[in-house]
């Protein structure tokens, strides 16, 4: 079928009516077409006319859409003659595609008063032509993502869904991003790149900020051919990736001990936590000095795989003495990025720590009545140098070089030295002793020993001469006193001959008595003497007062007494 275009088309008879039709087109959108058409109506013949009464009503129909013009109003519109009358008529119909023929119909009814022939005509047998489809933009990707999220280097921007637009083919993708140092705040876009490619998706390798802890985000447009003008809106990418910061060293790392013989150590740590990453692992390092000053550089022990904050680890050490040694760990993330490092205290290698003394007095949990109670240890066998070390409570180490008037002897000692300790002035109540030997090249000690005590007050009644009369209690109390004072130097009770009752027990036994709880204490001023006999230190051997005639002494009783508080 031919196109409508300058067509002219006879229509009835009695006159007849030419018809010619032209008209122009414009493509509001890619959906629609709008004519415009302009209608010549004439009669065929200079004679001929047609009066009031009759009317003609045009309709034009495309692909479904209609518009009407009035060809001829019923009054006060008269045709006379061949001089054409113009009309207008404007018909949007659905088109989708373009250069695309669309049939017309073109229908004139007669609808006056009077019943008309002439000019009436329903003709569908011409065409319209659509005009080319408008170039459209391209079509934005639907999802854009970058992944990891955190990065110590690039990661991957990804892309899906673009699409080209209407005489617009997509020719590649633009990228630009933006920073924030809190992920909520931006700056302002900033070009990146360029990537050809005329399919619907894609992906970059990015870079995060250089700053650690930022963020960086991204968009994307699509690029067609038909040009900028084209070009698709921007895709913000739906999450940004953040610069990896470094995990945190541990807060604390201990080497223990700090002063050994022979190795391995432990090193334990407490207070290590990732960055931005958690944590992975850690390395470890260690690095010596002959001086305690100038160190050598960090030897790497080892690197291991551990997400807990902290922890300890049996790590090898130097056997040579005098080695002062150091360790180093650092905290290692999920990324391989290490913290800055943690070093432990210094720890030394000396010569063979001492052999543990032996404490023969006190005997744990025993009692004495000394205010300076005397402490009886041997040293150990190893080595040929060494010094005692005495401590009483949370007090201070004492020993015979720094303190030299309560040992026995003073200074440094050999290997299973007898050695007597006189402790300064101490409280009554319970007390806990402490000792070890140390040696004196390296001040490597032993293991410590300890024993518990008790000070006690004097259990005994003043004795006054020619006015306290001695009685069974007397007697009662030095037994227990001395059984006690017996008990701390490890010694078994002592026996007695007769059972003290009051009122009962004759007198005329009393030197007996006395003479038993002389031999109970005569065993305990031996085992001291043979710890020292220096003075101050060692318990001169009694000279025993007389007893007399008569009724008990109290010179005798008040010797004993006295005696067995310094004991």
């Amino acid at each position: 079928m031919a196109d409508i275009n300058g067509v002219t088309l006879n229509a009835g008879s009695g006159p007849t009516v030419h018809y010619t039709i032209t008209y122009t087109k414009s493509r509001p959108n890619n959906s629609q077409m709008t004519y415009h058409f302009t209608i010549a109506a004439a009669l065929a013949s200079s004679g001929s006319y047609i009066h009031s009464g009759y009317a003609l009503l045009c309709t034009i129909t495309v692909n479904g859409s209609s518009g009407q013009v009035r060809i001829k109003a019923p009054d006060n519109d008269n045709w006379d003659g061949t001089a054409p009358r113009y009309r207008s008529v404007t018909v949007t119909c659905s088109s989708t595609t373009g250069n695309t023929t669309q049939g017309v119909r073109f229908r004139v009814v007669s609808d006056g008063r009077l019943t008309l022939n002439s000019g009436v005509i329903d003709n569908s047998g011409y065409t319209v032509t659509s005009s080319p489809l408008l170039t459209t933009a391209c079509g934005a990707p639907s999802a854009c993502s970058v992944s990891p999220t955190t990065a110590e280097g690039n990661a991957t921007l990804s892309w899906s869904g673009a699409s080209s637009g209407t005489n617009n083919t997509v020719t590649g993708f633009e990228i630009q991003y933006s920073d924030s140092s809190n992920n909520t705040d931006w700056g302002s876009w900033t070009a990146l790149s360029t990537v050809s490619s005329s399919s619907g998706s894609g992906s970059l390798s990015v870079a995060p900020p250089a700053t650690r802890g930022s963020y960086r985000r991204f968009r994307v447009r699509t690029q067609g051919s038909a040009g900028s003008g084209y070009y698709s809106g921007w895709k913000v990418s739906s999450n940004s990736v953040r610069k990896n910061t470094p995990p945190q060293p541990a807060a604390s790392l201990a080497a223990s001990p700090s002063v050994y013989s022979t190795g391995p150590v432990m090193i334990s740590w407490s207070g290590a936590s990732g960055g931005t990453s958690p944590i992975k692992g850690y390395m470890l390092a260690s690095r010596t000095s002959t001086d305690g000053s100038a160190w050598t550089a960090w030897t790497v022990l080892e690197t291991f795989d551990l997400s807990a904050s902290g922890g300890s680890r049996i790590v090898p050490a130097s056997d040579v003495p005098g080695t002062y040694t150091k360790y180093g760990l650092w905290t290692i993330d999920t990324l391989d990025v290490y913290s800055s490092e943690q070093v432990s205290n210094t720890i030394l290698c000396v010569a063979a720590a001492c052999d543990e003394p032996v404490i023969a007095a006190p005997k744990n949990g025993a009692s004495t009545y000394n205010p300076n109670p005397r402490v009886l240890l041997t040293t150990g066998a190893q080595p040929n140098e060494q010094v005692a070390q005495v401590k009483i409570g949370t007090g201070d180490w004492q020993d015979g070089v720094n303190n030299p008037s309560l040992f026995s002897p003073s200074g440094a000692v050999g290997g299973s030295a007898v050695v007597m300790f006189k402790a300064e002035s101490q409280s009554a109540g319970t007390k806990t002793l402490t000792v070890r030997c140390v040696n004196t090249d390296f001040e490597a000690p032993s293991a410590e020993i300890s024993r518990s005590f008790t000070v006690l007050t004097s259990p005994f009644e003043e004795i006054a001469a020619n006015e306290t009369k001695v009685k069974a209690s007397h007697i009662t109390a030095l037994r227990t006193a001395v059984n006690t004072v017996r008990n701390y130097y490890g010694l078994a009770p002592g026996s007695w001959s007769e059972e003290m009752t009051a009122g009962r027990t004759e007198v005329k036994n009393w030197p007996l008595h006395i003479l038993e709880i002389r031999a109970a204490v005569e065993p305990v001023i031996a085992v001291i003497n043979q710890y020292s006999t220096a003075s101050g230190f060692a318990v001169p051997e009694p000279d025993w007062e007389e007893f007399g005639t008569g009724r008990p002494r109290a010179a005798v009783m008040n010797q004993l007494s006295e005696l067995i508080l310094s004991l």
